[in-house]
């Protein structure tokens, strides 16, 4: 059986579109989509303890300074992923991107 991964790409809200037409190059047909605000750990360097302490404070901050990111997943063999990776490189070079890719050891679907 040919190993698979899940494959996770995480971009910029504005570069949805371009990261969807990069995937359906590489032949990907199905996949799902994950809108999220993030905070990238550099911007959490500069909190101090106390401001850790309060819940409300670490509220305002991620209000205040994240980013809005989406997530795009798809289950693909490790080849298509390696093919994925490599238009990413080519075709958003100068964009932020990031790239998970989690090893599927089973698959089980259950109907009630």
């Amino acid at each position: 059986m040919t190993e698979r991964v899940l494959f996770k790409l995480f971009v910029e809200e504005k570069n949805v579109g371009k990261a969807i037409n990069i995937m359906t190059l590489a032949g990907i047909t199905g996949f799902f989509l994950h809108k999220f605000r993030g905070l990238s750990p550099d911007k959490f360097l500069n909190l101090s303890k106390e401001e850790f302490d309060d819940v409300d404070k670490v509220y305002e901050i991620i209000d205040k300074e994240s980013d809005r990111a989406v997530v795009i997943g798809t289950v693909v063999k490790k080849e298509k992923a390696k093919k994925i990776e490599e238009l990413l490189k080519e075709r958003m070079n100068n964009e932020r991107w990031t790239v998970m890719k989690i090893p599927i050891l089973k698959i089980k679907v259950h109907r009630v």
